[in-house]
């Protein structure tokens, strides 16, 4: 025979008390704290640099010519502007009076200065001719002496100087003559390179002053109204300005 499932009876007591409330309303809210504002540190004022208004504290290569200069202080120092030497040469335990004068023939080159990572640096090239004359005063006679001198002067090389007789060259004194004269070209070759190398360090430090005058003049502080600052103390600032920039 068949057999007959009877119906078992739903008991919906267990759902009596069930709190059918919003979880959202037991969920506690939570506050979230604003962002704290972040505050970049300040920076100290950067240093002034000094140089050329586009050079600061002379990094970049910066360039000076000297040619005009250097040519007539070159031709000045050699002939010592066309005055006479008067000068002693020692033969055999005798003095012999000496008086002769340098002449410029020809001065052609070129001299700078560069300005690189704030050091300076001297640069020239010369080619120099001269003529040299004068007499020799021995206790019974005078002889006459003459020479042309060829320099080259050049930043890589010691100068050099080379010397050719062209009157007097059989007096039997003749060498002391040459090397006398050698003497005082290479001297005065000496006291020019002196020379520029104190130009080019004046250039640098009148560079060097332009760009410490203008930081000075932007540390000023700024002038206010004219009511807040008065007639008087107006035109003191002004000539802070005035001093500051001169």
């Amino acid at each position: 025979g068949s057999v007959r499932l009877a119906r078992m009876p739903i008991n919906y007591s267990k759902w009596d008390n069930l709190d059918c409330s919003s979880d959202e309303e037991d969920v506690p809210k939570v506050t979230k704290a604003p962002p704290k504002k972040v505050e970049k540190p300040v920076m100290p004022a950067p240093k002034e640099a000094t140089g050329s208004a586009w050079n600061a504290n002379n990094y970049h290569w910066e360039e000076q010519k000297l040619d005009t200069w250097g040519r007539q202080r070159i031709s000045e120092l050699l002939t010592d502007g066309g005055k006479k030497a008067h000068e002693e040469v020692e033969f055999n335990g005798a003095r012999l009076s000496f008086i002769y004068s340098v002449a410029k023939d020809e001065v052609e080159g070129d001299a700078w200065t560069h300005i690189r990572k704030g050091k300076t640096v001297v640069g020239y090239n010369f080619e120099i001719k001269l003529t040299a004359s004068g007499v020799v005063k021995t206790s019974s006679r005078e002889e006459a002496f003459a020479s042309s001198i060829h320099v080259d002067l050049m930043v890589d090389n010691d100068p050099e100087v080379s010397l050719e007789v062209t009157s007097g060259g059989t007096l039997p004194f003749s060498k002391e003559l040459k090397a006398r004269l050698m003497s005082t070209v290479e001297g005065r070759l000496a006291s020019f390179l002196r020379e520029l190398q104190a130009k080019a360090l004046e250039q640098k430090t009148k560079t060097e002053g332009k760009g410490e005058v203008r930081a000075a003049a932007r540390q000023l502080p700024s002038q206010g109204p004219a009511s807040d600052c008065g007639e008087e103390a107006s035109r003191d600032c002004q000539c802070i300005v005035v001093l500051a920039l001169c």
